[in-house]
C-alpha cells in the first residue's frame, strides 16, 4: 500500500520523513507549526515552527520560532533546531524583555504579501503589550528573500524593509492569538492575512471577538501597522455579535469556496450559542470580493450573499478552523471545523471535525452541521473518550499523489500502542466517488487514509498539524505532526516529524511516473511499470512483475515479490530483487545490486559495481568496472567482465569467468566446489579466505589444476598448467 493503515512515527528515517528536536527543557517546540511557503527562493517549500516558550536571548520566555528550509539533497532521519546556520534555516528570536509576550504560539505561511516573488511569514503575539496595555497582541511579518539569512532574526529589528510589526488595539484584545495566511481576498493579486482578537470588544460588546485583515500590497510597509488605522483600503475589521463569543479565537484562510475566484475566510467563535442551548457554537465564512471593503464588516450581517454561518452543537467551543483544499475533486475549495471538546452519549471529549463542501450554486445564510448528509459535507467522530480529535485541523496537500487533495487532523490525547496522551493524528485522503455523511477514523486502511501514532507517553502529538506543501522536493506535498512535550534532548523540548508524501498505486497493472524531483513511489499488486525520472528516487515494486527505471539520479529500487526487471540508471543506485526471478541492471554508475531468493540475472553495467546473489542460481555479470561479485548459496555462474574484479562463488558449485583485467578469485572451506574457465598466470590472483597456502593440494587433473584442503575439492582452474602455479598466485 501507499501508506500502512498504522503508520508509528517512531520509524521515521530520513527516508520516509524526519524529526526535528527542541533544544531546553519546556520549549514546547512545536505547539504551532505550518507551511511556510518558499521562504529562501530555492524552489521548495518550507517550515515554520512555534516555541513560544522558549528562552531567546537568554531571558524568560520571551519565545522563538524556527523556520527550517527544505532541500532536494535528502534529510537525515533527525535535525536538531540548534543546528540552524542560517543555511538550513534561522531562528526568530522574541524581543528582549518581553517575558510575557510568548511570540510563537500561532505562527503561519503569509503567502508573499509585499509582492517581491519570495514568501512570507507571520508570528501571531497575542500577549504583546505594544502600547502600554496588557494583552493587546502583535503580530509579525517577517519577508521572504533569495539574499540568505543569519543564523539568527530579531523581530525587534523588523523595520519595514525585512519585515513589519501589526500593533493590535486596546487592552486584552489578543490580536495575534491566532494568525494566517489569507490567500487574496481582495481580488488585488496580493496575498492577505487574517489576525484573530478574540478578546476584542466591537459595539462595545465585550470580548464578541474581532478579526482583522490585512491587504498584501507591493508599495512597501512602514516598520508597523496600526490595526486601529485599518480603513477598507488597507484592510477591514470582522466584529464579532455577542458578549464572550471570542470570535477571532481561530482564523484561517479559506481558499475560494463559493467559485467565485476570489478567496475566502473562515473564523472560529470560541464561546457561542446560536440556538441558546447549552455547547453549542458558530463558525463564520466571509466570502473575499473585488469590490472593495468597508473598514467593518459585521459578522451578524452575513446573510449567504458576502457569507454565511456556520452552526453547530456538542462542544463547548471551536478549537480550529482551516483551508481542506479540495478533498471531493469537484474543483472548488472546501473547509474544516475542528471540535475537540466534542461529547457522545457515550464518550466526554471524543471530538469532531466538520468538513463543509464549496460550492458555486450558492449558500444560504445559516448551515446548520447536523445537515451534514455526504453532498454538503461531512462529519468525522473521534475514536475514544478523551482523545479531544479535532484540536488541530489542516490541509495535507495531495499527500499520496492521486490528483485529490487529503485532509489531517490531530488527536492529542489519543493512546497509540498503550502510551497514554502519546498522541495520534488522522490523515483522509479526497475522492471525486463520495463521502458518507460520517466518517468512521476507525476504518482507516492505507487506502482511505492512515493514523499517525505518537511516540512516548504524553508527547501529545497532533496538538498542531499542518500540510506543508513538497519540502524534499520529489513532487509529492508532505505534512508536520507537531509533538511539543517531547522529550529529544530535555523534557518538554518538543518535537515535530515531517512525514513525506508517497505516490498513489493500486491493485492493478499501474504506469508511475515521478518528476525531476525527489521521488518516493510505491507500487501495490499487479504489473507495475514505475519510472522514477530526475532525482534520488525510491521505487518500491511488491507484489508482480515490476519493471522499475531509476532514471538519473541516485536511486533506490525494490522489486519486492514477482519477476521484476530493474534498471538503475546513469548514477550510483542501489537495486534490490526481492523474491522471485529478477533482472538487475545497474547501467552507469557504482551500483549496489542484490538478488534475493530466486534465479537472478545481475548485469552491473559501466562503473564499479557490487553484485550480490543470494539464494538462487543466479547469473552476475559485472561488465565494464572494477567489480566486487559474490555468489550467494546454490549454482552461480559469475562474469567479471572489464575491469579488476573481485569474484567469490560462495555456497554451491559455481562456474567463474574472470574476463579481462586482473581479478581475483576468492575460495573458503565449505564453500563449494567452483571452477575458473579463464584463469590467466601472473595476472589473475587466488584469495584464500581463512586457508593458508601450505595447507592447499595442488594438482594436475587432465588439462585442469585441481586445488583442495584435505578431501574438499575447492576451486577448479581449467585449461591450466600445474606448472604454472605458485604461491605467487595465491593473496
Amino acid at each position: 500500500m501507499t501508506f500502512p493503515a498504522q503508520f508509528n512515527l517512531s520509524d521515521i528515517n530520513g527516508t520516509n520523513g524526519f524529526v526535528i528536536n527542541g533544544i531546553d527543557e519546556g520549549d514546547l517546540a512545536g505547539l504551532s507549526v505550518s507551511e511556510a511557503g518558499d521562504v529562501n527562493g530555492d524552489g521548495i517549500n518550507d517550515i515554520i515552527l512555534g516555541t513560544d516558550f522558549a528562552g531567546a536571548n537568554d531571558t524568560d520566555q520571551p519565545g522563538e520560532s524556527y523556520v527550517v528550509f527544505g532541500s532536494d539533497q535528502g534529510f537525515d532521519p533527525s535535525l536538531e533546531l540548534s543546528d540552524l546556520d542560517g543555511s538550513n534555516g534561522f531562528v526568530i528570536n522574541g524581543i528582549t524583555g518581553d517575558f510575557s509576550d510568548f511570540p510563537g504560539g500561532s505562527v503561519s505561511g503569509a503567502g508573499d504579501i509585499n509582492g517581491d516573488g519570495f514568501d512570507d511569514l507571520i508570528i501571531g503575539v497575542g500577549f504583546a503589550v505594544p502600547n502600554g496595555d496588557d494583552a493587546t497582541g502583535q503580530s509579525y511579518v517577517v519577508f521572504g528573500s533569495d539574499q540568505g539569512f543569519d543564523p539568527s532574526l530579531e523581530l525587534a529589528a523588523l523595520d519595514g524593509s525585512n519585515g513589519f510589526v501589526i500593533n493590535g488595539t486596546d487592552l486584552l484584545d489578543l490580536a495575534g492569538n491566532s494568525v494566517s495566511g489569507a490567500g487574496d481576498v481582495n481580488g488585488d493579486g496580493f496575498d492577505d492575512l487574517i489576525i484573530g482578537a478574540a478578546g476584542g470588544d466591537p459595539n462595545d460588546t465585550d470580548q464578541a471577538g474581532e478579526s482583522y485583515v490585512v491587504f498584501g500590497s507591493d508599495q512597501g510597509f512602514d516598520a508597523s501597522l496600526e490595526l486601529a488605522d485599518l480603513d477598507g483600503s488597507n484592510g477591514f475589521v470582522i466584529n464579532g455579535i455577542d458578549e464572550f463569543d471570542y470570535a477571532g479565537e481561530v482564523v484561517s484562510g479559506a481558499g475560494d469556496v463559493n467559485g467565485d475566484g476570489i478567496d475566502d475566510l473562515i473564523i472560529g467563535a470560541g464561546r457561542t450559542d446560536p440556538d441558546s442551548e447549552e455547547d453549542d457554537w458558530e463558525s463564520y465564512v466571509v466570502f473575499g470580493n473585488d469590490q472593495g471593503f468597508d473598514a467593518s464588516v459585521e459578522l451578524a450581517d452575513l446573510d449567504g450573499s458576502n457569507g454565511f454561518v456556520i452552526n453547530g452543537t456538542g462542544a463547548l467551543a471551536v478549537a480550529a478552523v482551516s483551508e481542506a483544499g479540495d478533498i471531493n475533486g469537484d474543483g472548488i475549495a472546501d473547509a474544516i471545523i475542528g471540535t475537540s471538546s466534542t461529547d457522545t452519549d457515550d464518550d466526554e471529549d471524543i471530538g469532531a471535525s466538520y468538513v463543509i463542501f464549496g460550492s458555486d450554486q450558492g449558500f444560504e445564510e445559516s448551515l446548520d452541521l447536523d445537515d451534514l448528509d455526504g453532498s454538503n459535507g461531512f462529519v468525522l467522530s473521534g475514536i475514544d473518550a478523551e482523545d479531544y480529535a479535532g484540536i488541530s485541523v489542516s490541509e495535507a496537500g495531495d499527500i499520496n499523489g492521486d490528483g485529490f487533495d487529503d485532509l489531517i487532523i490531530g488527536a492529542f490525547r489519543a493512546d497509540p500502542n498503550g502510551n497514554e496522551d502519546a498522541g495520534e493524528s488522522y490523515v483522509v485522503f479526497g475522492s471525486d466517488q463520495g463521502f458518507d455523511a460520517s466518517f468512521d477514523l476507525t476504518t482507516l486502511d492505507g487506502s482511505n487514509g492512515f493514523a499517525l501514532n505518537g511516540v512516548d507517553a504524553e508527547d501529545l502529538s497532533g496538538r498542531s498539524v499542518s500540510g506543508l506543501g513538497d519540502v524534499n522536493g520529489d513532487g509529492l506535498d508532505d505534512l508536520i505532526v507537531g509533538a511539543p512535550n517531547g522529550d529529544p534532548n530535555n523534557p518538554d523540548a518538543g518535537e515535530s516529524y515531517v512525514v513525506f508524501g508517497r505516490r498513489t498505486a493500486t491493485p492493478e497493472d499501474d504506469f508511475l511516473i515521478g518528476t525531476d524531483g525527489r521521488d518516493v513511489i510505491f507500487a501495490l499488486a499487479g504489473n507495475d511499470r514505475v519510472s522514477g525520472l530526475g532525482g534520488n528516487d525510491r521505487l518500491a515494486g511488491q507484489e508482480g512483475n515490476d519493471r522499475l527505471l531509476g532514471g538519473t539520479g541516485q536511486d533506490n529500487l525494490l522489486g519486492g515479490d514477482g519477476a521484476d526487471t530493474l534498471l538503475g540508471g546513469s548514477d550510483d543506485d542501489r537495486l534490490i530483487g526481492g523474491a522471485g526471478d529478477d533482472q538487475l541492471n545497474g547501467q552507469g554508475g557504482d551500483d549496489l545490486m542484490r538478488g534475493n531468493p530466486g534465479d537472478d540475472l545481475l548485469n552491473g553495467g559501466a562503473g564499479s559495481d557490487r553484485l550480490f546473489g543470494a539464494v538462487g542460481a543466479d547469473r552476475l555479470n559485472g561488465q565494464g568496472g572494477n567489480d566486487v561479485i559474490r555468489g550467494g548459496a546454490d549454482r552461480d555462474v559469475l562474469r567479471g567482465g572489464a575491469g579488476n574484479d573481485r569474484l567469490a562463488g560462495e555456497l554451491g558449485n559455481d562456474r567463474i569467468v574472470t574476463g579481462a583485467g586482473r581479478d581475483r578469485i576468492v575460495i573458503r572451506e565449505g564453500q563449494g566446489f567452483d571452477r575458473v574457465t579463464d584463469f590467466e598466470d601472473e595476472r589473475d590472483r587466488i584469495v584464500l579466505g581463512g586457508i593458508n597456502f601450505g595447507q592447499l593440494s595442488i594438482r594436475q587433473r587432465d588439462d585442469d589444476v585441481l586445488i583442495s584442503l584435505g578431501t574438499e575439492r575447492l576451486l577448479l582452474l581449467q585449461n591450466t598448467l600445474v606448472d604454472n602455479i605458485s604461491e605467487a598466485d595465491f593473496a
